[in-house]
């Protein structure tokens, strides 16, 4: 258990009062539930819950101290005001942690789609050099931490420091953080100061809570102020928006596929069903890229893990090793298979934008398969593109299943409704059960066919009501070519 003195836990945070001096800390929590005596409870305004509500429980089960940024809340010298409660707790969970972020070099990607890929290629690269590497992202921690679980892309400040802090201890060298817009609107990584930042991309998605596109775009912005003078972020410069990050941040490099000008750019590409092969070219080097992974999107994570590579000083043997190494991706346009089966490609993507990234790319490496698409829309999350998955999906399919995935406590037919509207052409069926659906995708499937399944990846559940229950696409295929 750490305990630690309250004054080294409040610095760079707020004003030590004489009725805490001396207190002993054994926890900080932004959650009542979890408070315990000797913790610091901080008082946050979630979207749905006010913690400034759970104060005086939060006394009541021994807290040492309250912070918050509460206007309607009376300061007293054991409840103490500050001017922002989110980046209270960032700074409160460092300190209490001993700062491990100052003892590890760390890496951040941000970006709608490809964060994952991208720090898993990168993972590849760095242990190729001999590195000991830590990935925190949607796949949770990598390599596992039994005592350490979460379900966010970015986890809580909390969870985040304390599983830093174990990085430390276990003498690893790299932490690779997929840093997402919640997590930067959040101020959840505001005490990190990366040695590298790369950004991929930005499209249609969260506007549930950033309500805007440019909302969204100002929050990814902010890992790029996050970096240590003198480094430089990584931009894919292709898009505008990435072309509006090199603009807003001048001392950004360029990562691209199309400009030979680019400070890193690509040339001699091949992309078959095999792999991708080219070289990224630099102005000091040339890194030969040799890949099992398919599609012009993985191209673009590529580069970008490698350029950052090169930026943090990794040599070039090791990048090209690490680009081979890393010949699958969990979940992500992974053909799962077997010999005697059609074709069936899972991946985690729910964005219209990698919908059409992936089924273009699969399009251009199987022109003459007739293209099936499982699809589904998330509940309580951003409707606005709902109906534009539909027309993409319609874009370079055939035939199209649209099942449930994670309606959680939203119904499953107003979901499906709403994303119908974005076809236009009768090619499609729809289920209110996801195994349902799947099971006649598979039932209709021939050699001629290719099924690709959006949504779940490897994901092992299902949120319907608030319940988590297990569910696996992958289990219900091989059941089906085992009968």
């Amino acid at each position: 258990m750490i305990e630690i003195v309250i004054e080294d836990v409040l610095r760079n945070v707020a004003q030590l009062t004489s009725a805490i001096q001396n207190k002993q800390v054994l926890g900080i929590t932004s959650d009542s539930r979890q408070v315990q005596s000797g913790f610091i409870f901080v008082a946050i305004k979630g979207v749905s819950v006010d913690g400034n509500q759970f104060i005086n429980d939060a006394f009541d089960k021994g807290a040492i101290c309250v912070i918050t940024d509460s206007d309607d809340t009376e300061i007293t010298d054991t409840t103490i005001k500050v001017s922002n409660a989110r980046k209270a707790l960032t700074q409160l969970a460092s300190n209490f942690y001993g700062n491990p972020e100052k003892h590890i070099k760390t890496v951040g990607i941000t970006g709608t789609n490809g964060k994952t890929s991208t720090t898993l290629i990168l993972k590849d690269i760095l242990e190729a050099d001999g590195k000991k590497v830590i990935q925190i992202g949607t796949l949770g921690i990598i390599p596992k931490i039994k005592s350490l679980d979460f379900s966010l892309t970015t986890p809580d400040p909390v969870s985040l420091f304390q599983v830093l802090h174990h990085a430390v201890e276990e003498k690893f060298d790299y932490a690779i953080l997929e840093v997402s817009s919640h997590a930067l609107s959040q101020n959840r990584v505001d005490s990190i100061v990366f040695d590298s930042v790369g950004f991929t991309n930005l499209t249609l998605d969260h506007l549930d809570y950033h309500k805007s596109l440019d909302n969204y775009f100002n929050d990814k912005k902010k890992l790029f102020g996050l970096i240590k003078e003198g480094n430089n972020p990584l931009i894919l410069s292709d898009t505008d928006y990435g072309k509006a990050i090199c603009k807003d941040y001048p001392n950004s490099k360029k990562v691209s596929l199309k400009n030979a000008d680019a400070d890193y750019f690509c040339a001699d590409i091949s992309i078959t069903k095999n792999g991708i092969s080219g070289v990224m070219h630099s102005k000091d080097s040339s890194v030969q890229i040799d890949s099992t992974l398919i599609g012009r999107y993985n191209l673009e994570n590529i580069l970008l893990a490698s350029s950052i590579a090169l930026e943090i000083g990794i040599q070039q043997s090791s990048i090209e090793q690490g680009i081979k190494n890393c010949d699958y991706i969990d979940g992500r346009n992974e053909n799962i298979s077997e010999p005697e089966w059609p074709d069936i490609i899972i991946d985690y993507a729910h964005t219209p934008d990698a919908y059409r990234n992936m089924l273009s790319s699969i399009k251009e490496i199987y022109p003459d398969k007739t293209m099936k698409v499982l699809f589904g829309a998330g509940g309580n999350r951003d409707q606005s593109k709902r109906s534009e998955m539909a027309k993409a999906v319609q874009e370079f399919a055939d035939v199209a299943y649209l099942v449930p995935d994670n309606p959680r406590f939203e119904d499953i037919n107003k979901i499906n409704n709403d994303v119908i509207l974005g076809f236009s052409k009768d090619m499609f069926e729809v289920f209110d059960n996801r195994k349902h659906g799947l099971l006649a995708a598979l039932k209709n499937l021939d050699s001629d066919d290719i099924l690709i399944i959006f949504g779940k990846g490897n994901e092992k559940f299902q949120e319907i009501n608030g319940e988590k229950l297990y569910y696996s696409d992958r289990e219900i295929i091989e059941e089906f070519y085992a009968n």
